[in-house]
């Protein structure tokens, strides 16, 4: 079943490719196009090859005298009107139509033809006589010569569609590759390029395009995040001052509002700062192995005194281990954030897993609407049930871009029975 699935997924997609279907339709209007015109050529053929034999037929009888004794021949007929009586019966039809040529097709051979060209004229003397001569080499020829134009046609037909599956694969190729690189760069990979250089065709222009295009955009991002990066960098400092000026202030509830609202701050600034430095890194050297089992154990000792803190509980879950060619520190960051969020915002149970080369967090809170995942991972984005509990609105941009970093892919799921579950799920060996 699995491979007629596959021989039907790839006949599909040949269907789809343009250049196939193009090459499909011209080759249908040739072949059609040859096959009236071999009928065409054939009937004309057929009607001259007549003519001809009539001609001679018409040239023999003129020099022929009926008085004497005419010995028939076995490639030539020559009869008095009086005395076809001893010729099959066809013969008698084209006699009756009086002057005149006409075919006859006879059930068997008669001296080695079945197929005879007749014609009533006159002889040298101007009596009525019957001249026939056998089409049978005629026939064979125009068969021939049909058979001759068919096999071209069809050997044309065939190599044209040979020539045009050709250029459908190669055409469909590089549509996957610019299409593969869209994906890429709809999914946050702005380095994605088709990595065209030279221009043979349309497709060639379109892949080099792209490529410059996401070379602007690529850019203009980058700007973007230092600019953020660098707004939240310079605020670090006055915000520090208004800090220590703050709590200089005498004691009051005025005081430790603003106290908390400066604390809120600094903790935004500092996730920007953390998500621009991942997002702008292209380096690996801090990448080595890391055995998830154990980055997810470490990490469950450490937060379930803080979970039971808030009155909650944090289970660890390990399925399968595995390891993964990752940046440490970010992983960690990444779960950890996973975890607050899941303390603010889950139930009281929450779950810390790994599953092979995916590890994530779940819990069992009110969720959120399938509909709005992709919202949700977006920077400052808060939902309107969260804007009553603490938060920035940057958990999740920052597990996003720790996964973007990593080529892995952000999971997000509704957890059975109720509740969210946030993972990654690494595809990089």
């Amino acid at each position: 079943m699995s491979l007629v699935a596959s021989l039907a997924k790839r006949l599909r997609w040949l269907l789809r490719s343009s250049t196939l279907r193009l090459t499909l339709l011209v080759s249908c209007i040739f072949a059609i196009g040859m096959a009236v015109a071999i009928f065409v050529a054939l009937d004309l053929g057929r009607k001259a090859v007549l003519e001809r034999v009539d001609a001679t037929l018409a040239g023999i009888a003129a020099t022929v005298e009926t008085n004497g004794e005419i010995p028939d021949q076995s490639s030539i007929i020559i009869r008095p009107i009086s005395e076809i009586g001893t010729l099959p019966r066809p013969f008698a039809r084209v006699v009756r139509r009086g002057n005149g040529s006409g075919t006859v097709h006879l059930d068997k051979d008669f001296r080695r033809s079945d197929t005879w060209r007749a014609l009533i004229t006159r002889d040298s003397e101007n009596n009525p006589i019957l001249i026939a001569l056998p089409l049978e080499d005629s026939d064979n020829t125009l068969e021939l010569l049909a058979d001759v134009l068919w096999f071209t046609t069809a050997l044309v037909v065939s190599f044209t569609l040979a020539v045009g599956l050709a250029a459908g694969i190669w055409a469909r190729r590089r549509v996957v590759r610019i299409n593969h690189t869209l994906d890429r760069l709809a999914l946050g990979d702005l380095t994605a390029r088709t990595g065209v250089e030279r221009s043979v065709d349309d497709l060639d222009d379109l892949a080099r395009q792209l490529d410059g295009t996401a070379r602007q955009l690529e850019q203009l991002v980058a700007q973007t995040r230092n600019l953020s990066a660098s707004l939240a960098h310079d605020l670090r400092t006055p915000l520090a001052r208004l800090r220590a000026q703050l709590e200089m202030l005498p004691l009051s509830e005025e005081r430790g509002i603003a106290l908390e609202e400066a604390q809120r701050l600094s903790a935004i600034f500092d996730t920007i700062m953390r998500v621009a430095r991942i997002e702008a890194g292209h380096s690996k050297d801090s990448f080595v192995q890391v055995d998830l089992a154990e980055l997810v154990e470490e990490l469950g000792e450490t937060f379930e005194p803080v979970a039971e803190m808030q009155d909650k509980r944090l289970h660890v879950k390990i399925e399968a281990g595995s390891t993964a060619f990752a940046d440490r520190g970010m992983l960690v960051q990444a779960l950890a954030n996973l975890i607050q969020n899941a303390l603010v915002h889950g139930g009281p149970d929450i779950t810390l897993f790994a599953r092979g080369r995916e590890i994530g967090v779940a819990d069992n809170g009110a969720g959120v609407d399938p509909a709005q995942f992709s919202e949700i991972i977006k920077p400052m984005v808060r939902l309107d049930a969260a804007r009553e509990s603490e938060g920035t609105g940057l958990g999740l941009a920052l597990v996003r871009a720790v996964a973007d970093r990593h080529g892995a892919d952000l999971l997000l799921a509704q957890n059975k029975p109720q509740g969210l579950q946030v993972s990654l799920k690494f595809t990089e060996l």
